[in-house]
């Protein structure tokens, strides 16, 4: 699924969830408020949400965040960053998600060359 057919998935059924029930509407604002600008800035908070995604293995929280770290200014480095302490924490059984990562950022970014760090 390309990126923006997964973001209208989400909110299709985010939106319905959250009309069947309440608990739904209230899980999501408790999402809203423990990501926001707090002791740690949002930006950073999104970048640990990545990792978390990759490790949990969830391609629908990978592309969530990468969404969110991206529109808090995160750069291509610090996206790599946390997608390798999610494969550092979640080890090689995760690499479908990093790839998934990956794949989704070329679309989002372009694609462009990744600096091989030592």
């Amino acid at each position: 699924m390309k990126v923006d057919n997964m973001r209208d998935y989400r909110v299709r059924y985010n939106n319905m969830m959250m009309e069947s029930d309440i608990f739904f509407k209230e899980f999501g604002a408790l999402d809203d408020h423990v990501y926001a600008e707090g002791a740690l800035s949002k930006k950073h908070k999104e970048l640990m949400g990545l990792a978390i995604s990759v490790t949990t293995r969830c391609n629908e929280c990978i592309l969530y965040h990468l969404d969110g770290s991206l529109n808090q200014g995160a750069t291509r480095s610090e996206l790599l960053e946390a997608i390798k302490i999610g494969v550092m924490a979640g080890g090689s059984i995760t690499y479908p998600n990093a790839r998934f990562a990956f794949e989704m950022m070329d679309e989002m970014l372009g694609e462009e060359e990744t600096a091989v760090t030592t």
